[in-house]
């Protein structure tokens, strides 16, 4: 039985006490401990960006070319692991040769990836781990708008239907449409929609509408 795979930053809070599992970690995290200090050294973190900006590059021609989850892996293990070793190795450097202070911001960035490389480099070691946690984020900022919003609902159903159109626009982003524009349809034929709902969910609604004209 394989281990469940976790993703999150390296808090410690993030890991679960109750199971085992594999905890990867969120290179956009380990980014942006760089980007946070980028105003104060300019030259040192702009070198980390563009070199983590390669394996970026690098996922998005694995997900253009669909990859399978082997061939994902052996790509980045190719073309993604020497960009991990380079950052890693540059950070050890200045640190042991202390041309960074430890402490100051760029020496922190630095602490950071090199305490948690083994984790920011699953997704070059092992099959399905992802290289960042943003769809998981930005999903979740749909649930935290929509709490929000739920302190203006005077009644359960109101509620209900509140969560369903939230759960629309999640699907309907997941699916790469413009999403003001299939609330627009949906509302305009409203009558067709009522008759034949299968027919407009946001993955085949444009297919539907098309065959229509």
């Amino acid at each position: 039985q394989p281990q469940p795979i976790i993703m999150s930053d390296a808090l410690a809070s993030n890991r679960p006490s109750v199971m085992t599992s594999l905890m990867s970690l969120c290179n956009s995290h380990g980014r942006r401990q760089f980007v946070d200090v980028i105003n104060h050294f300019p030259d040192e973190v702009e070198h980390v960006l563009s070199r983590y900006g390669e394996i970026w590059k690098h996922e998005q021609h694995a997900k253009a070319q669909q990859f399978t989850a082997t061939d994902r892996l052996a790509y980045h293990q190719q073309h993604s692991l020497p960009v991990m070793e380079e950052i890693k190795a540059w950070c050890e450097t200045h640190l042991n040769n202390e041309t960074v202070e430890e402490n100051s911001g760029l020496g922190k960035a630095m602490r950071y990836f090199t305490k948690h490389y083994v984790g920011l480099s699953y997704f070059c070691h092992i099959e399905g781990v992802h290289l960042d946690n943003n769809l998981i984020e930005a999903m979740l900022k749909i649930i935290v708008r929509d709490r929000k919003n739920a302190m203006f609902r005077k009644t359960l159903h109101g509620a209900t239907i509140g969560d369903i159109i939230t759960s629309m626009i999640a699907t309907a982003s997941e699916a790469g449409i413009n999403v003001f524009e299939y609330f627009t349809l949906l509302q305009r034929e409203r009558v067709k929609v009522k008759a034949d709902p299968e027919q407009y969910l946001p993955w085949n609604y444009l297919d539907t509408i098309s065959e229509e004209k």
